[in-house]
Order: structure tokens, then sequence, then C-alpha cells
């Protein structure tokens, strides 16, 4: 198959044999060989311009006061500086495209509502292990494995719902400083029926570039199959440079970036040797989240 975006194609999967006892254990703590990166450079007048930044929200806020249910989330995010220069970041520092995007951002989060998504809403897309967060890169990045192979049900909003959700939890479980994730794109058992439409991976695509600003710290897409070659090709023009050069296709090189202890075992290199199991696994990420059933904070 040709390489996409000038790297090259992953290698075929490894059997997970031999990497020591299989566990369901979920890991939600980053390990203590892991570094967190120092803060991104900041240009000249950022902090200036992340001031008016929040000064332009709180203006909108009067004279668009939030639905005083949601308003306690909304401020947490308002209240994040870190948001402000991630902002900053994805325009190239234009306070212009900065406030449209932030206004943008603050219009869907309010209908939304992603941190409130209930567990008990999305718990049906979750059952077959599709979507798993466990373990962390060697720079406490949080690991998001995204199966296309296991998907179990048909295309629907909520399948939408359960990407952010996932994102939401990843966030939830970032230690101080940390302002990015890395997600695994395993193709694995995929195939044209249990592929995403390209609406809808154009639609994830967008919430992630344009709501989640600067979140995706880098990505691996591996065991495509070549069917995958045309799909990734379609969904390219809409994908940002700074996106399309966080993605690495080829497992090989996995472990430069995630201790073997912290990579599942069926890609080179990793000894996790983990096998989902959905009773597990959604009790303890949303009770390390504190997150309830229907969506509301226990922590």
């Amino acid at each position: 198959m040709s390489s996409f975006f000038g790297f090259k194609k992953s290698a075929k999967q490894e059997d997970a044999v031999d990497k020591g006892p299989v566990t369901h254990e979920v890991i939600l703590h980053p390990p203590q060989s892991s570094n967190l990166l120092p803060p991104k450079p900041k240009q000249d007048g950022d902090d200036d311009k992340a001031q008016q930044l929040r000064a332009f929200l709180d203006e909108h806020r009067a004279a668009h006061p939030c639905d005083p249910e949601y308003e306690p989330y909304e401020i947490r995010w308002m209240n994040n500086e870190m948001m402000y220069h991630r902002v900053l970041r994805s325009v190239r520092s234009d306070i212009k495209q900065a406030k449209k995007r932030i206004l943008e951002t603050l219009e869907w989060r309010r209908g939304y509502r992603p941190e409130v998504i209930a567990p008990d809403e999305v718990a049906p897309e979750a059952e077959t292990g599709k979507h798993v967060i466990t373990g962390f890169d060697k720079d406490s990045r949080p690991i998001l494995y995204l199966r296309p192979g296991r998907e179990n049900t048909k295309p629907s909003p909520r399948q939408i719902r359960y990407m952010v959700w996932s994102l939401e939890r990843c966030i939830d479980l970032m230690q101080p400083g940390q302002e990015s994730i890395t997600i695994v794109v395993d193709f694995h058992g995929a195939s044209l029926s249990t592929m995403p439409s390209l609406p809808t991976a154009r639609h994830v695509a967008n919430i992630l570039q344009a709501y989640y600003c600067e979140r995706l710290g880098r990505a691996f897409v591996v065991h495509m199959p070549r069917f995958i070659s045309a799909f990734f090709n379609a969904l390219s023009p809409f994908l940002d440079p700074v996106t399309k050069d966080k993605i690495r296709f080829n497992d090989n090189a996995m472990t430069e970036f995630i201790e073997p202890d912290q990579l599942d075992a069926q890609f080179h290199g990793g000894t996790y040797n983990y096998k989902f199991d959905f009773p597990t696994y959604w009790s303890s990420l949303t009770q390390r989240c504190g997150i309830s059933h229907d969506g509301r904070r226990t922590a």
C-alpha cells in the first residue's frame, strides 16, 4: 500500500503471546517514569491576547448568559488559562481568528455539553472496546485506542457523542500541566462495513480540530488494510497541516514514545497484555474520573 502523508505503512500485527499474564486492569495513572513536557513557547504578545480573549468571553456571557445548570462547567472551562493559549496556537496568534474560534467553541459547548454526557447514554457504544483509554506515553499523555474493527452499532449521533465522551475522559486523566493526548487508531479486523462514513469521520475531525484545539499530541495509525488508503486520501483535505504532522503510520516506532509496559501487547514492543472487559473498564474509568451514571460529577 502506498504511504500516506509521507510515512511508511505499518507492520503486520503481532500475536499477544509470551507477553506475560493477561490482565483486565486499566492503567489510569501515569507511571513515575513519564515526564511532563515543558509548556509550549509563546509568541510575543500572547499573554495580552489571552487576556483579550477572556475579556471577550466575559463580555459575550454578560450579554448572553449561560444556563445556570451548565454554568459551573462553562466557568471551569473558561478558568483554564492554557485553553486561551491553545486557541492562539491553533490560529498562529491571529487575535481575530482566535475570537471567532473561541466563541464558536463556547456556543458548541453550550449546546453539546460535553462534560455532562451521561455514561448511561453512551455505554452501548462502549461494550466491545472500540474506544479504550488506558496507559500513558513517555510524556504522560493519556492513550486513547480507537478500533474500528470492533464497531458494534449503526451510524448515529450517539457514536459521535461517545467519541466526545472519550475525549473528555482523557482530559480528566491529565495531570496538571498536561494539555494533549496520544491516539492509536488500530484497523485490525476492520472492514468496509465497520468503517465510519466519510461525513462522520469529517465531523469527528472537525470537532477535534475546532473545539479541542491543540489537544492531539501525537497519533499512530496501524494495521491499515488496502481499502483504508482511499478513505484517508479522501479525509486528508479536511485535516489541517498541524494535525497531519502529528500522525505516524508505522507501529514499529511506537516504543520510542510509549514505554513497553504502557503499550498494548498486540503492538510491536508492547508488553501490557490487556484484554478488554467492559464491566471492569467502565467502572474503573467512571470511578477514576468521578462521573456518576447520569453524568453528574461525584468528585
